[in-house]
């Protein structure tokens, strides 16, 4: 009978069509690729490093940019938060002190960024003066 592509057994007769793997029976890596793989390991950690002391400077930037743009602040007050966060939250993974306080730093500005934020809104809502408009 003709089977359907895709099919491991026949429908009709239950035969064992094509050659089937075991799930159990992992492949043993080479010698090689046992050390590439160390090499890779080892690379990739210091990249996350980097990568998170990174974003803990960003931080510090959007945080202290928040203060200088009227209304957009709030955005780069948020990002600024979201950044410092994720930025600690890796550093404190791996335990690197290195640009943790830029992260505690981008959080915290950020934070007064965006009190800074609602207190210029509420101060050109109590005004009555729009900025932008003649």
């Amino acid at each position: 009978m003709p089977l359907a592509p895709g099919v491991s057994h026949c429908t009709h007769c239950g035969a064992t069509v094509g050659t089937l793997f075991s799930e159990a029976a992992a492949p043993t890596p080479s010698a090689k690729e046992k050390r590439h793989r160390g090499a890779t390991e080892h690379a990739d950690f210091h990249y996350r490093i980097e990568k998170a002391q990174e974003r803990a400077n960003n931080s510090v930037i959007l945080a202290l940019s928040s203060f200088v743009c009227p209304f957009l602040g709030f955005f780069l007050g948020v990002a600024a938060i979201v950044l410092g966060a994720m930025a600690a939250r890796s550093l404190k993974a791996h335990q690197i002190e290195d640009g943790r306080g830029s992260a505690l730093a981008g959080l915290i500005i950020g934070v007064l960024g965006l009190i800074a934020q609602a207190a210029y809104v509420v101060y050109v809502v109590k005004s009555g003066k729009l900025p932008f408009i003649g």
